[in-house]
């Protein structure tokens, strides 16, 4: 008999403060949070307590109860600013009638797996004349015309790659630089944001193909935060997903933007049956903004986790 269903879950709440107690959640703003005991009364050391959130429509939903001795884990994680791949094409020697390509290689396109590649090139075919800067130019030109026939792009813009370019003359250098995230994101969709990828070049003579930023995903990320709202709430929120068209639910089922920046709280913890010997693993992952006063709000939970769990058991995020 298989031991995983419907009790190993993980639940996800996005929150934009947290209230003091439980009057002071049903009268505040829509996504306000706040932890209490199981009985909602105010949190104590050793006592059973619950998350509970105050929905954008007026409703008050909670967590599970969670039982203190079946906590396995409680950590903090601190906004990280992610960085933007780039790569930088240099030296470029003039070889007439030399045909230059560059050539980006994206990992994971269209899927999650790294193994789904995407090429995509950019083509100039140097003449009596040209310096570098006229081949810098041209592979920009044939770069933005090939990827103008992705989706939302123009003739000169797309949302995963920016084409610029350095130095004058002799000088004159190629940037290709991936995007930050864009706005309008829905969590079921692939993101047009290309962090794993790679970049070469074909000529006669090779120029200097130089990584000048490697580039990290970040962590809290509004992107991150909106597809983990999707994945992780099929179990309370849009249920039935794509299979209640046309009523499905599309984008963020909280309060995520995908130009957010969050703050994080995860709970590992399980369930016990009482008349079953397995354990249902169960993990709550709380976000909350790093907005204008950056971690006050989410202290403020983690103030609350230490006074159930121990003094200094999760980590304050530092400000």
């Amino acid at each position: 008999m298989g031991l995983a269903g419907q009790n190993q879950v993980r639940h996800m709440y996005v929150g934009t403060a947290d209230v003091a107690d439980f009057a002071a959640l049903k009268a505040g703003s829509a996504n306000s949070l706040v932890l209490l005991g199981a009985d909602g009364a105010a949190v104590a050391a050793g006592k059973d307590f619950k998350l509970f959130q105050k929905d954008a429509l007026g409703n008050i939903i909670s967590s599970d109860t969670i039982k203190t001795d079946n906590v396995l884990h409680v950590s903090s994680v601190a906004y990280t600013a992610p960085t933007l791949k780039k790569y930088t094409v240099s030296a470029l020697t003039v070889d007439a009638n030399t045909l230059y390509t560059v050539n980006i290689l994206i990992s994971g396109h269209g899927s999650l797996s790294p193994e789904d590649e995407y090429l995509k090139q950019g083509f100039y075919k140097a003449v009596n004349g040209n310096d570098q800067e006229d081949i810098v130019d041209g592979l920009i030109a044939s770069l933005n015309r090939n990827f103008s026939r992705e989706p939302g792009a123009t003739a000169s813009t797309n949302k995963s790659f920016t084409f610029s370019k350095t130095g004058t003359g002799a000088t004159a250098a190629l940037v290709v630089e991936a995007k930050a995230d864009g706005a309008g994101f829905d969590g079921d969709k692939k993101i047009d944001v290309y962090t794993e990828f790679s970049l070469d070049v074909s000529a006669t003579t090779y120029p200097t193909v130089t990584l000048t930023e490697a580039g990290s995903k970040g962590v809290g990320t509004g992107y991150q935060v909106v597809e983990m709202e999707y994945f992780l709430l099929g179990e309370r929120g849009d249920t039935l997903r794509k299979n209640a068209y046309p009523f499905d639910i599309n984008g963020p089922a909280l309060v995520s933007t995908p130009g957010g920046s969050y703050d994080l709280i995860e709970i590992s913890y399980f369930d016990e049956g009482r008349d079953e010997a397995k354990k249902s693993k169960k993990s709550l992952t709380i976000a909350m903004p790093t907005a204008a006063s950056p971690n006050a709000a989410v202290n403020s939970v983690i103030a609350d986790l230490n006074t159930i769990l121990g003094a200094g058991s999760v980590a304050t995020i530092k400000a």
